[in-house]
């Protein structure tokens, strides 16, 4: 989640215009932000063009979107989505996503969603069983189609897929559909800085500016707190998933949040940004002395139904010490909010690398008994 801390100061643009300038030159490449990669943001005279980037084939574009304003007259786009903005009516698909707007306080604005029995966020469930209010349209891979059409959104908020084959229906009922592809960031400010975006298409430019400052603020302090602790220790992530144990690259989102949080791990200096498979034999070599586990769950689960998963546990050293963390995805809202706060996953994974530092009550992990 949290990876290239990209600043990249355009020297040639630095110029002593005052504040606002000197604010631009901290944006990548004038993009319009600081951390994220495939997003570009571009204030014209009365309306926004935003250009998604293709993360999964570099130098194309995955969509342009044209934020006007209500009723604003404007000319064909032949090159574009055009988005009436702010967004009053939407239909979300993702859980984190609906709980940003929750966070931007744009609630009011979802009108439908998909997948609901995932959604653990309160207010959603409170609404999506009160006559009238929030529609559960179906499964995020076979939404309800007719059931969106009579809703009569103004936007559909969803997550793209590599080779997906788009989004069938969709694309046929003239709902702009818009692709958050934050998720493919390789920094964890990175997909939280899409916010602004979505601040943007609903109004709440303002509130998304505050949260990301905040957001931003916590991370950086958090991460020189952790460089300045005594003690570290090494983690192994995740389980086994068939016959493979799905790893995060030394350069994704997660591999980089271990590096924010100056821990041990073993794939450290490894390039990839995406996930690596590895046989049991090796994650035993290089993970087999790993001083704590963390993975996540559903359900009713211990240390004993961990084993009887898999025997071949029983040989990793947090096996042996009771170091092994959990985080019961179903009952935490960790899906549903690390997106936005990963200052909130790295306090939890700076406590673990580092116990002589007590930040604050672990807010995802707890050891498994």
């Amino acid at each position: 989640m949290r990876q290239l801390s990209a600043l990249i100061l355009c020297f040639s643009l630095l110029v002593s215009c005052g504040l606002r300038q000197q604010k631009a030159n901290e944006e990548v490449g004038g993009t319009g932000f600081k951390y994220a990669r495939n997003i570009t943001m571009e204030h014209k005279d009365g309306y926004v063009v935003v250009k998604l980037l293709n993360p999964w084939k570099k130098g194309t574009i995955l969509q342009t979107y044209y934020l006007m304003p209500r009723n604003a007259e404007s000319e064909n786009i032949s090159d574009g989505v055009r988005v009436d903005v702010p967004i009053q009516r939407s239909v979300v698909f993702t859980s984190a996503h609906a709980n940003l707007l929750e966070m931007l306080h744009a609630e009011k604005a979802i009108s439908g969603v998909a997948d609901l029995k995932y959604m653990l966020i309160p207010d959603i469930w409170r609404r999506a069983h009160r006559k009238g209010g929030i529609v559960n349209c179906g499964d995020a891979m076979k939404p309800d189609v007719e059931q969106i059409i009579d809703l009569k959104p103004e936007a559909i908020l969803l997550s793209p897929f590599e080779n997906s084959g788009g989004y069938g229906r969709l694309e046929e009922i003239g709902i702009p559909v818009i692709e958050c592809a934050d998720y493919m960031e390789e920094s964890a400010l990175g997909r939280a800085e899409w916010m602004k975006f979505y601040g943007l298409l609903y109004g709440r430019e303002r509130e998304a500016d505050s949260l990301f400052a905040v957001v931003e603020k916590n991370y950086q302090a958090l991460s020189r707190r952790a460089s300045q602790s005594k003690v570290t220790r090494s983690v192994l992530p995740d389980r086994k998933v068939g016959p493979v144990w799905y790893l995060p690259g030394g350069e994704s989102s997660v591999g980089l949040l271990y590096k924010d949080a100056h821990g041990v791990y073993a794939y450290a200096k490894d390039k990839h940004s995406g996930s690596l498979s590895m046989p049991f034999e090796t994650v035993l070599d290089k993970f087999g002395q790993s001083d704590f586990w963390i993975l996540s769950y559903r359900g009713d689960f211990n240390r004993a139904k961990l084993l009887a998963e898999f025997q071949g546990y029983s040989m990793l050293k947090p096996c042996r010490t009771g170091e092994i963390y959990g985080c019961k995805v179903d009952s935490i809202p960790y899906f549903e909010e690390v997106s936005w706060r990963p200052d909130w996953l790295l306090s939890d994974l700076i406590q673990l690398f580092h116990p002589d530092l007590h930040i604050a009550p672990m807010r995802y992990y707890h050891k498994l008994k």
